[in-house]
């Protein structure tokens, strides 16, 4: 169905452009690990927000907005309208955050009607073309791919398809590349502005931090709320240029969270005393601050007590800019938001439908199942329940105990039931498509982005000897040859899923470090595809220790650093095309010394006129 409505869409590209320049422009703002509390629009007495409270006291609010409890399934479904696992997305990494290119994104809705589209910040649903931002309807990139970044001052950016340094604080470059984009007025933008913070690590400006301390906050708080008072700040800057230049009263502007807030060590703070933080189907979990404003058509200060979705996003938009869509998943707000607006008519439907959050499990061998039917949650108006690991249901009245009290499952077997129905049809329906859920293949050899990096956190462990060195293997850890419960020396295997779109010479190396000063051993990289199985191994590898880069953080989570990493260029290889894997193998030396492999990179060889080699 999808690939039929993206016909469709092509052939009403061109008459929608015609009335282009009658659409309002839309700014996505999308901020990271943010509370529901951590706006002091909803009674937090500490952090500053001026900025954000006046899109919530000038536009419209939902008291109940939800999303899903972690980063890439919240983006995937923010993005498509449709619950991120019949999208394909099921995770935030081993390659489960990857979303296939049949999916059709807001961008590419927008762009089909005539606008310029641009994404300034955090992606993660997809770090390698096609799956990142520049495969999936966005014009512009500014920002990473990946699910994280370890350094927040003087780093590294992907800008579309190329990666360059730059040098200040990372939200503040992601503001003036955004505000940078939206002062063309040749055409109606759509601009996502997808902060990276208040996600650890716990980097920001003094003036943010000490203020907060000096307040008696922790190190974590003081680090947070500064983090979120720089949000502010910086959308403060956007509010003003878009005033300056008139486009404000034409600029639907929409912000909200991905998730709920993390709690390092068990630390809490202020989040309304509901129950849940990050990663939980709890309400403290998965709601958050939700507001979207349209001057003269939006507005307000009005509240809206019925819960609303992630899923909503999408068809409301298009409701109110009149672009076609097929059915999605979410429902059309807009009846909601403004009594003048054309669109049908949808309080049957809001009234009466369920709200569905499932969670993961986080894996780190092929034998582990990533998707099961627990931990989930189902909603409605006044009912929440929730579905445990032991796959055992709770039952509570959030309009009598918001903050999840008492448990009343046992007192309403009945609504129990209903719901456990409920939701056991919508996890099989939902799952159809692309259960059981694997990695999608990593591309190669697509002439917009000859590189391609194979991750250390995307591939599988597949056999015993390697692990990640963080043992869990989020975004930016390494592999390492000693393992936990390594008792001998053993070769470990690491593997990706590949597929090679482009026969032709690859050049292969490896981003790797010598903790300890020194390896005297060989690494296999294994290439196996339908067509041809190939083997190239590393000897010789140069010394190299590499060295942490991070910038100063104010509390410490263990979470991965920034190193500097070394290349080891192996043997050409000529590939054809096929879909299979690739693969590294090693164990440490004679001497016990370990190696680090951050990624694998493949690099298309590209031939000159003149017939010599460009890599």
């Amino acid at each position: 169905m999808f690939l039929r409505f993206s016909l469709l869409l092509l052939l009403l590209a061109v008459f929608q452009s015609v009335f282009a320049d009658d659409k309002p422009n839309v700014l996505l703002v999308l901020t990271d690990d943010q509370g529901w509390g951590d706006v002091a629009f909803n009674g937090n007495s500490v952090v500053s927000t001026p900025n954000i409270d006046s899109l919530f006291t000038r536009g419209v609010s939902f008291e109940r907005f939800y999303v899903s409890p972690v980063c890439s399934p919240t983006r995937a479904s923010l993005l498509t309208g449709r619950h991120s696992l019949a999208t394909g997305v099921f995770s935030v990494t081993r390659g489960g955050e990857k979303m296939p290119t049949s999916e059709i994104t807001l961008a590419e809705y927008l762009k089909s009607a005539g606008y310029r589209t641009g994404l300034f910040g955090k992606w993660h649903n997809g770090l390698q073309y096609p799956y990142n931002p520049m495969g999936q309807g966005f014009d512009t990139f500014y920002g990473f791919a990946d699910g994280h970044t370890t350094r927040y001052v003087d780093s590294v950016v992907q800008h579309n398809h190329q990666f360059e340094p730059y040098k200040g604080y990372l939200p503040n470059l992601l503001t003036e590349q955004a505000m940078h984009f939206m002062a063309d007025n040749t055409q109606p933008f759509f601009a996502y502005l997808s902060f990276n913070t208040p996600h650890s690590p716990f980097v920001l400006p003094n003036k943010y931090f000490d203020k907060y301390k000096k307040m008696g906050q922790s190190d974590l708080d003081a680090s947070i709320y500064g983090m979120v008072e720089n949000i502010d700040w910086n959308l403060g800057r956007v509010f003003a240029q878009l005033r300056k230049s008139k486009q404000l009263d034409n600029t639907i502007i929409i912000f909200l969270s991905d998730n709920g807030p993390a709690f390092p060590h068990g630390h809490h703070r202020y989040n309304g005393n509901m129950k849940g933080w990050k990663g939980k189907v709890d309400e403290g979990g998965v709601r958050v601050p939700f507001s979207i404003w349209w001057p003269g058509h939006i507005e307000g200060g009005k509240q809206i007590k019925q819960p609303a979705q992630h899923i909503d996003v999408v068809p409301t938009l298009t409701s109110l800019l009149n672009i076609a869509t097929p059915t999605l998943h979410g429902v059309d707000l807009s009846a909601l938001l403004m009594k003048s607006h054309n669109a049908k008519p949808a309080t049957p439907t809001l009234r009466n439908r369920l709200l569905f959050t499932h969670h993961f499990h986080n894996t780190t061998r092929p034998s582990q199942t990533a998707i099961q039917k627990s931990p989930a949650a189902v909603r409605d108006n006044q009912w929440l329940a929730t579905l445990d690991n032991n796959n055992t249901w709770q039952l509570y009245d959030l309009i009598n105990d918001p903050n999840q009290q008492v448990d009343l499952a046992k007192a309403q077997p009945n609504k129990v039931n209903e719901f456990a129905n409920a939701y056991s049809q919508w996890f099989n329906q939902t799952t159809r498509t692309h259960g059981p859920y694997t990695p999608l293949p990593i591309e190669i050899g697509h002439s917009v982005a000859p590189i391609t990096e194979f991750p250390a956190h995307e591939a599988s462990i597949t056999q015993e000897g390697l692990d990640y060195f963080h043992h869990a293997g989020w975004s930016h850890d390494w592999l390492t040859a000693i393992t936990k419960n390594k008792t001998s020396q053993q070769s470990g295997t690491a593997t990706w899923p590949i597929k090679i779109v482009t026969a032709g010479e690859y050049a292969v190396e490896i981003l790797y470090s010598t903790p300890q000063g020194a390896f005297d051993g060989d690494v296999n990289i294994a290439i196996n595809t339908s067509s041809e199985k190939q083997t190239l191994i590393a000897t010789n590898i140069k010394n190299h220790v590499a060295q942490q880069v991070d910038s100063t953080r104010r509390y410490e989570t263990g979470e991965a650093a920034e190193l500097t990493w070394a290349r080891h260029r192996m043997a050409k290889a000529v590939f054809k095309k096929g879909e299979g894997s690739v693969s590294v193998s090693y164990t440490t030396d004679k001497n016990g010394n370990d190696l680090y492999i951050k990624a694998i990179e493949i690099t298309k060889i590209e031939k000159q006129t003149d017939g010599s080699l460009n890599n």
